[in-house]
């Protein structure tokens, strides 16, 4: 919900739940987990955005059912406020108002409701975003929460979280835990102090709130962001869980951090916690016993860190001497209380290389810290130090009265042009080319030059493809209505009717398919060679989603480039979101594929979130190019069209300071910087599964 820690602020829930069928209504966010309905609150009142946030919900005014639930009060360090509040209140609702819910448009926020038993289910799958939904259903009808021995807060309806039960240790006035407990000792092993902590407090607010716990999902990208697989982190989650809630508290992020650190002392008691988390990291079923295959995997990882060799027959043989040494039989299950024992008593070894982080934790947060002040920094230094662009110095020459720039700039190579563009008012720019001149007058050198210089007609002149295409475009909006020049047997005239935004017949429309497949074609070798992160210089023409909307996009074309994409003084920047929705998303990129051909440094095209394949066949484009053109060819022109979009850029950087995408900025531990946008792989038809950034540029939307 927030993506700048500075920018949280109060956040209100509505728990709607409907009593006679104990369902309740959740949100799927874009990762895929399950949340309550949640807003910003607006001029700073609960109720007033509980309310209206219900009205968006149902359509109808229900502040009668609308109660307090549970207020959260969080402690925010190094923020403009000293704490926010999460307020969460319950609506109940009867099964003809449950009927009313409004079924949000897109992926990114889709309603569903939920029984008490479907939800048990998702909080099993690790499919919510906290296990507090959980406690609020329970809580919402009257229920003691069941939960409530693991979660880490006081049952009631105001909660409190400060600084004297967040953070822990020497330096801490009022810290949660004592320091000889093996919380405290384990921080000072891992050298943790209080501004360790706040940063780690800071970084984890920013990442779960409002819910107070971390799921396994953002837990996944935490990690991935410290050079942990993804593979990885299942296993690693399910040894940080040491409560099984399925949500890992503050206290649990931070003593896991903690046990991770590469530079924490494997001694005494911090070693004990560390030998636990590597026991329920092979613990695949979670039931506090080693499977002797489970056992294996342990003991082979533990002798890939000692450099010892890891067959199956070396690391067997291992493993029954160590369950010889503990009284064990061999190939029986393996207690946590035998491993700790195995380790204490040097019947196993190599624990202490085990479960070690590719980097530094604490240094990780402290870099991203360091960044923050300077970006801040920066940003303060540039408004202060502002000064308007002044004129270009200009200086004479002497008594000649000859004036130049005092900065000359530099001549670039150039080329000679083999054709001109005609223009006249209200009519098509007319291409001549220079093929006939007198040679007498030019070399033969330059003649040879001049004739094998045609690549501007052969994309801009009138019998040119892409010319052609925009051409059909401009005929199938046009609207007809006059005599042809052909005339009947009778002698009649025939009269031309054609409704705008149509064909005259089929076979037009099928000629304007056959030139789409050649155009995505050539438009995808392009494409494919572009950076993923495109660095243009103004003036840009930026442009959002057009969605198949062609009247929208002809219409700027008579205001901002009358003359064609060609022949524009600016670059022209789609910014994704081509298809779906609209009626002419065929149509709209047989213009957009045109003008990239035309124009390959001048038009830019961006993915946006509906440039996917799945996306499309849940919207319109899909069935759209099937009714188009028919169920081969239309499933070849989507196909094409779709590995366009595959090769296409994901953002674009105008003079090094406007920053341009479809979706919105990723947050940093998904993007640190801007530099690695560039490294999403390309082709991309799978964003989701392929690259995190990418998925962040194309769903990322900032809060309204």
């Amino acid at each position: 919900m927030f993506k700048n820690y500075l920018d949280i602020c109060d956040v209100v829930s509505l728990l709607v739940y409907c009593p006679a069928e104990k369902a309740y209504l959740l949100t799927k966010e874009s990762n895929g987990e399950y949340w309550i309905p949640s807003s910003r609150t607006e001029k700073n009142c609960w109720k007033m955005s509980a309310h209206k946030l219900n009205f968006e919900l149902f359509g109808m005014d229900s502040s009668a059912q609308c109660h307090p639930l549970r207020v959260y009060k969080i402690w925010l360090p190094d923020h403009p406020s000293t704490c926010v509040y999460h307020a969460v209140y319950k609506v109940s609702i009867k099964p003809d108002v449950k009927k009313r819910v409004k079924r949000r448009v897109g992926v990114r926020n889709r309603l569903q409701w939920f029984t008490t038993v479907e939800l048990d289910r998702l909080r099993a799958h690790a499919n919510l975003r906290s296990p507090e939904v959980a406690v609020f259903a329970q809580m919402a009808l009257g229920d003691v929460p069941k939960d409530a021995d693991i979660l880490d807060f006081e049952p009631g309806m105001i909660v409190e979280i400060c600084d004297d039960n967040v953070l822990i240790g020497v330096d801490v006035a009022g810290g949660a835990v004592s320091l000889s407990s093996p919380h405290c000792q384990l921080l000072q092993a891992a050298n943790y102090n209080k501004e360790d902590q706040i940063r780690l407090y800071n970084e984890f607010i920013l990442l779960v709130y409002p819910a107070l716990y971390m799921s396994p999902n953002i837990f996944t990208q935490f990690m991935s962001d410290l050079g942990w697989q993804k593979t990885q982190c299942a296993n690693l989650f399910r040894a940080a869980d040491i409560s099984c809630r399925g949500g890992l508290s503050f206290l649990d992020v931070m003593l896991w951090c903690a046990a991770l650190e590469p530079m924490t002392q494997h001694l005494g008691v911090p070693a004990e916690l560390r030998c636990r988390y590597i026991f329920r990291y092979f613990d695949a079923n979670r039931d506090q016993k080693l499977e002797y295959q489970e056992f294996k995997e342990l003991v082979g990882a533990a002798r890939a860190t000692r450099e010892l060799p890891v067959d199956p027959l070396s690391v067997a043989r291992e493993a029954d001497v160590c369950l010889r040494q503990l009284g064990l039989q061999p190939n029986c299950q393996l207690l946590m209380a035998d491993f700790l024992r195995a380790v204490g008593e040097m019947f196993f070894r190599g624990t202490s290389s085990l479960l070690r982080s590719p980097k530094s934790i604490a240094g990780y947060l402290l870099d991203l810290h360091e960044r923050d002040q300077e970006m801040k920094a920066a940003t303060t230094s540039k408004l202060i130090n502002y000064q308007a662009p002044s004129m270009p110095e200009i200086q004479s020459s002497g008594s000649h009265g000859k004036v130049s720039c005092a900065a000359s700039q530099h001549r670039g190579d150039y080329t000679l042009a083999s054709c001109v563009v005609k223009l006249q008012k209200k009519q098509v720019p007319e291409m001549l080319a220079l093929t006939s001149f007198d040679e007498d007058v030019v070399s033969s050198s330059t003649t040879r030059l001049i004739s094998n210089s045609l690549a501007s007609m052969d994309l801009l002149g009138a019998s040119a493809m892409p010319v052609e295409a925009l051409a059909s475009v401009h005929y199938f909006a046009l609207h007809l209505d006059k005599p042809a020049h052909r005339r009947t047997s009778g002698g009649g005239s025939i009269t031309i009717n054609k409704a705008p935004w149509s064909w005259l017949n089929p076979d037009e429309e099928a000629s304007l398919g056959s030139m789409l497949l050649k155009l995505a074609e050539a438009v995808r070798s392009i494409c494919s060679f572009e950076p993923r992160l495109l660095k243009l210089s103004s003036p840009v023409y930026a442009i959002g989603d057009l969605h198949g909307n062609l009247p929208a996009l002809l219409a700027m074309e008579s205001a901002l480039w009358p003359l064609g994409p060609s022949m524009v003084p600016a670059r022209l920047l789609f910014l994704g979101d081509f298809v779906d929705r609209g009626a002419y998303g065929t149509e709209l990129l047989a213009y957009l594929f045109a003008a990239k051909l035309q124009r390959p440094t001048g038009v830019y095209l961006i993915r946006g979130n509906h440039e996917a394949r799945d996306i499309q066949k849940m919207f319109s484009f899909h069935t759209e190019c099937l009714t188009k053109y028919g169920e081969v060819d239309g499933g070849r022109i989507w196909s094409a069209i779709n590995q366009v979009f595959d090769v296409l850029p994901l953002a674009a950087v105008i003079d090094g300071k406007v920053f341009c995408c479809h979706g919105g900025i990723p947050p940093p531990w998904v993007c640190p910087l801007i530099s690695a946008i560039d490294k999403v792989p390309v082709p991309l038809p799978r964003p989701a599964e392929q690259s995190s950034i990418a998925w962040e540029l194309l769903w990322n939307d900032p809060i309204r």
